[in-house]
């Protein structure tokens, strides 16, 4: 177990390592629930911490663990594009999986963390009770099938991210205006983050060596490596097969977007699509009451049919 990190006065959590699939993973374990396991993955910029709000709930049903995918929040940052695509990080979770023994989960997503998700579903799909994917459209729709208009307005990071060097060049020295400009899209939002220390805590692992690297290189890894994949993936008739929950806020990056037609066309089972009123992209940390009832029930789906 590593020092005491901030837990935020959630009772039970506990900090750990573990040297998994070649590189090292920072997670909590909470929960001593007597349900199956879940493993919550996060997404950009952030870490374990935007679960904060919902992991004591999930906690009191089910055993709960909550990963700092490579290159963020207190896990290890290789540096290079290579090995962050979403195939490598899918097999670090897996490898972890194992490494504590949990058996079957349910994989609950953010952003990049959700597309973890959807390829541990389509790598390891007998290890899989389910997958919850938050805010998230596929990969390649978003590169494929947006106008250049629709991206430019949410999505423009995609593109900016790709180009070598530059950005980098740019966020030194400017880092909290470039998460005030992910987190601050809702300002109520970042005035909680700042109120009860979650800000602090991204700002902290934001500045660590290599972090801006290799969130980069998450996005860079996309569109070089996952892109192409999912491309021939779909053309050759692969899908998710497990039962699937997306959960999106209609503030948030997909509004005004046919969420449930076009994950068809990539899911088989979806067994809730949910729009949640009166809330942006980070679904947990603005509406953490009613995402947290939607994955408390969907797990319990997922384990009763499995």
């Amino acid at each position: 177990m590593t020092e005491q990190k901030e837990d935020f006065g959630i009772s039970g959590v506990t900090h750990h390592e573990a040297t998994v699939n070649g590189v090292r993973l920072h997670y909590v374990l909470a929960g001593e629930g007597t349900g199956e396991p879940l493993v919550l993955l996060h997404g950009f910029p952030q870490s374990w911490v935007m679960w904060r709000l919902v992991l004591p709930a999930l906690a009191e049903r089910h055993p709960v663990i909550a990963v700092d995918l490579r290159g963020y929040g207190d896990s290890e940052k290789p540096a290079g594009v290579a090995g962050h695509d979403q195939g490598t990080k899918a097999a670090d979770v897996h490898a972890l999986i194992h490494h504590l023994g949990l058996g079957r989960v349910v994989l609950i997503g953010h952003d990049r963390g959700g597309r973890v998700a959807r390829r541990y579903a389509l790598d390891y799909l007998e290890d899989l009770a389910g997958a919850a994917f938050l805010d998230i459209l596929p990969s390649e729709h978003i590169y494929d099938e947006l106008t250049a208009g629709e991206a430019a307005r949410r999505y423009w990071h995609w593109i900016f991210q790709l180009v070598p060097e530059l950005p980098e060049q740019l966020i030194a020295g400017r880092e909290d205006a470039y998460l005030e400009q992910f987190l601050g899209r809702m300002p109520e939002l970042l005035d909680q983050m700042r109120s009860d220390g979650a800000y602090r805590e991204y700002r902290r692992a934001f500045l660590q060596p290599g972090a801006v690297e290799a969130a980069l290189s998450d996005y860079r890894a996309t569109y070089e490596v996952d892109v192409p994949r999912y491309r021939a993936e779909r053309a050759a008739g692969a899908r998710v097969m497990v039962p699937v929950a997306l959960l999106w806020g209609d503030q948030g990056n997909l509004a005004d977007h046919p969420v449930l037609d076009i994950w068809s066309q990539v899911a088989t089972d979806i067994r809730r699509a949910v729009e949640i009123e009166a809330c942006g992209h980070y679904l947990p940390e603005e509406q953490p009451e009613i995402v947290t009832e939607h994955l408390l029930r969907f797990a319990g789906e997922c384990f009763e049919t499995g």
